[in-house]
């Protein structure tokens, strides 16, 4: 069962890790974007940044968990990704906080508990791309395409 092996721990651990790192750096740099137009109260950059940061919370973490499954990259990299959203976001308020930025108040009990959602549906969100990647991935094994398991 060589493919159910690379479903569930991964044949490109390397892949999963860059899949994860990379994810990471685009929202934060979507959160830190958010921030700095509505702090900049530039009217065009903070409706474009209403549009692109749900986005990236909440809706990206399945498609990239089911690219994730179908590239073989396991499955706690594929559950990681929808982690990520929370970790960036709860990350930046302790940051912003530490350092002092106006705006930014990590002593809000409402932060744990936005984080704490984040969290469940980026997490919900993955678990079911990673579904949706497996079941690609054993259709595609099955039609006798896509498999690439020469070991």
């Amino acid at each position: 069962m060589p493919t159910t092996k690379a479903l569930l721990v991964g044949r490109r651990r390397g892949l999963g890790v860059w899949l994860v790192i990379g994810f990471a750096a685009v929202v934060a740099l979507g959160h830190l974007v958010a921030f700095a137009a509505e702090s900049a109260d530039v009217t065009a950059a903070t409706a474009l940044t209403d549009r692109l940061l749900p986005l990236l919370v909440f809706y990206a973490p399945a498609p990239l968990a089911a690219a994730g499954a179908y590239a073989r990259c396991g499955g706690p990299a594929c559950l990681a990704v929808g982690v990520v959203p929370a970790v960036v976001l709860g990350g930046l308020v302790l940051v912003g906080t530490a350092v002092g930025v106006p705006g930014v108040n990590g002593g809000d009990p409402a932060i744990g508990d936005v984080t704490l959602s984040f969290a469940a549906v980026g997490l919900t969100s993955a678990f079911l791309g990673y579904c949706a990647g497996v079941t690609a991935v054993l259709a595609a094994d099955l039609l006798g395409f896509g498999s690439g398991d020469d070991d």
